[in-house]
C-alpha cells in the first residue's frame, strides 16, 4: 500500500476541504442496494454472503479516489492507492463483536478464502489484531434491524468513510439492502457519493459474474 500526499496548492476542492475541516462537517445517507442477485449467487456456489458484501463495497471504495481519501500522522491530506476492509463480526455467546481486518485482494476467491480464515481465527477476540494499517474502510453489518436513517458519531478528523449494513428485506420478489453511508465533506461531495453508490449497484448486479469467475 502507498500513500501519496495531495499537493493543495493544486487540489481543485481546496477551499471546500479547509472549510469543511474547520467545521467538522460529516454527512450520511443510506440507500437501498438490490442485492438480489448476489443472494442467488451466493447461495448457487456456497458463499457465506457477509464475505461477499464487504469485498464488494470495498471494491466499490476502491473506485472512488475520493473514498481512499485521509490524513497521515503529520496532518497531510493523502490518497491511498488502495484500500481494505476493517469489518465487525458478532460473537453470539458474549454478544459483543471483533473488530477485524483482512487486506483487499481484487480477486474475489482469493480475498474470501482469507477473510474466512480470519474470521475462523479471530473472530471470538474481543480485540483486534494488532499492526492494524491506516488503509481501511470501515464496514459493519446490524442483520437485526432494517433502517431507512443511520447516523454515526465520528472523530473531526477521521476521512475515510465508513459503511454499515441493515437487515434485508423482501420486497416483491426482489431482496434489498440498506446502506449507510458515512463520510466527511472536506473529501468527499454528493458527486462522489453518487459514484460510489452507483460502483455498489453495479457490483451486486453483476455478482454472478465475479463471483463465479473469481
Amino acid at each position: 500500500m502507498s500513500f501519496q500526499v495531495v499537493d493543495l496548492e493544486r487540489y481543485p476542492r481546496r477551499e471546500h476541504y479547509h472549510q469543511f475541516l474547520a467545521m467538522q462537517l460529516t454527512y450520511s445517507a443510506t440507500v437501498d442496494v438490490d442485492i438480489t442477485r448476489l443472494r442467488d449467487a451466493t447461495k448457487r456456489l456456497g458463499y457465506r454472503i457477509y464475505p461477499a458484501q464487504i469485498w464488494m463495497l470495498t471494491s466499490a471504495a476502491n473506485r472512488v479516489p475520493e473514498f481512499r481519501m485521509s490524513r497521515d500522522n503529520d496532518g497531510r491530506l493523502g490518497i491511498w492507492d488502495e484500500l481494505s476492509p476493517h469489518y465487525t463480526v458478532f460473537e453470539p455467546t458474549t454478544r459483543t463483536f471483533s473488530g477485524l481486518w483482512t487486506p483487499y485482494r481484487i480477486d474475489f476467491g482469493a480475498f474470501y478464502q482469507r477473510c474466512r480464515q480470519d474470521m475462523e481465527r479471530f473472530g471470538d477476540r474481543s480485540l483486534p489484531p494488532t499492526d492494524v494499517p491506516g488503509n481501511l474502510i470501515n464496514v459493519s453489518s446490524i442483520p437485526w434491524v432494517a433502517f431507512t436513517s443511520f447516523n454515526l458519531n465520528l472523530p473531526d478528523d477521521h476521512l475515510l468513510p465508513i459503511l454499515t449494513i441493515g437487515q434485508h428485506a423482501e420486497r416483491n420478489g426482489r431482496t434489498i439492502m440498506p446502506l449507510a453511508i458515512q463520510v466527511h465533506h472536506a473529501v468527499c461531495d454528493g458527486w462522489h457519493l453518487g459514484q460510489f453508490v452507483d460502483e455498489v449497484r453495479e457490483l451486486a448486479n453483476t455478482a454472478d459474474h465475479w463471483l463465479v469467475t473469481s
